[in-house]
C-alpha cells in the first residue's frame, strides 16, 4: 500500500504523520511525507523579501520532523517538497502521479490562516483525490 502523508509541521499533521508511521509498522505501507510551501504571491504586497525563503524552511522543518519518526524506528520513507499557491492540487496531482492508494492529511494547520488554509485543502483533497483520503483530527 503506497501512503502519502501532506504534513505543515502542526498538532493535526504530526497525527497524520503518526497515523502513516502505524500504517508502515503493522503493514509494511510504503510512505512518502509531503510538505507544501505556499507561493502567496498575491498576498506579498508589503510583506518582507525573504518571507517565501521563510515558507520554504517551514516546509523543509516539517518534514525534517515528520522523517525523524521514521528515523527512529529505521522505517524507509520518502520527502518530497513542492511549492504552489494551492497547497490541494499539488497532493492531489502527487497522488496521481505517483498512484498512491491512501492520503492522509491533517484537519487543520498550525496558525489561524493555515487553519483557514489547510481546512480548504483537507476539504478539497478529500473531494478531488483519485484514492481513499483519511483525515485525521
Amino acid at each position: 500500500m503506497k501512503v502519502l502523508v501532506a504534513t505543515d509541521g502542526s498538532e493535526h499533521s504530526m497525527k497524520a504523520v503518526q497515523r502513516a508511521l502505524e500504517l508502515a509498522e503493522k503493514q509494511g505501507a510504503q510512505v512518502t511525507l509531503m510538505s507544501v510551501a505556499y507561493y502567496v504571491s498575491d498576498y506579498l504586497e508589503g510583506m518582507p523579501p525573504n518571507i517565501q525563503d521563510k515558507l520554504e524552511d517551514e516546509a523543509r522543518a516539517a518534514l525534517k520532523k515528520a522523517k525523524a519518526l521514521f528515523d527512529a524506528k529505521s522505517l524507509p520513507v520518502e520527502t518530497v517538497m513542492e511549492a504552489g499557491l494551492v497547497p490541494a492540487n499539488l497532493i492531489i496531482g502527487k497522488a496521481q502521479d505517483g498512484k498512491f492508494d491512501r492520503i492522509i492529511i491533517g484537519s487543520t494547520g498550525q496558525n489561524a490562516l493555515e487553519k483557514i488554509l489547510m481546512g480548504s485543502t483537507a476539504a478539497k483533497v478529500v473531494a478531488h483525490a483519485p484514492c481513499e483520503v483519511t483525515v485525521v483530527r
